[in-house]
């Protein structure tokens, strides 16, 4: 008899939490991605008016998926005659948004790493994006090389931030 208050009083707290909880809004990217749909595509890309000054432009797109993973697809590359290359990472897509990477190489050394497309899927994911990017920059710049350790507390941030990373050194032949 004791009890029933006891237990009355618990089992309405946990009905009040489970009704006041409120979920997110998954995006059709991430709702594609779960049903292991992928699809490929070009972006066509012309070169500057200038066709010989030594800049050239190549594009490869497409994409892949398997349901619970991270999914990627390819973008761009140039190189300009002063021997400053860019390179777009590949479009990684992540639990909690959307990342790509432009690197920029003067020689063989990593110059810098700007986010081409940071899209965040909530607050609390920009929040911790907005926290974890400069950091992983640092470290890259640093490392000059992919071979970073990530920041705590945003590790599919750094995860997809590694990936897009690798890829655009990949296409501009940094190891």
């Amino acid at each position: 008899m004791r009890r029933t208050p006891i237990v009355l009083a618990a089992t309405a707290a946990g009905l009040a939490t489970v009704l006041g909880f409120h979920t997110q809004k998954m995006s059709t990217n991430v709702l594609s991605g779960l049903s292991g749909a992928s699809g490929a595509g070009t972006t066509p890309t012309s070169s500057p008016s200038g066709a010989g000054n030594g800049t050239s432009t190549t594009t490869t797109a497409g994409s892949s998926s398997t349901p619970g993973s991270i999914s990627t697809s390819t973008s761009t590359s140039t190189t300009t005659p002063t021997g400053t290359r860019t390179a777009l990472g590949a479009d990684v897509q992540y639990r909690y948004g959307e990342l790509e990477l432009e690197v920029t190489v003067t020689g063989s050394r990593i110059t810098n790493v700007q986010p081409a497309i940071d899209t965040a899927f909530d607050p609390r994911s920009s929040q911790v994006n907005s926290y974890a990017e400069p950091l992983l920059q640092s470290q890259t710049l640093q490392a000059q090389s992919a071979n970073i350790n990530g920041v705590s507390g945003a590790t599919f941030t750094s995860q997809a931030y590694v990936q897009s990373l690798q890829a655009a050194l990949d296409k501009l032949g940094i190891k």
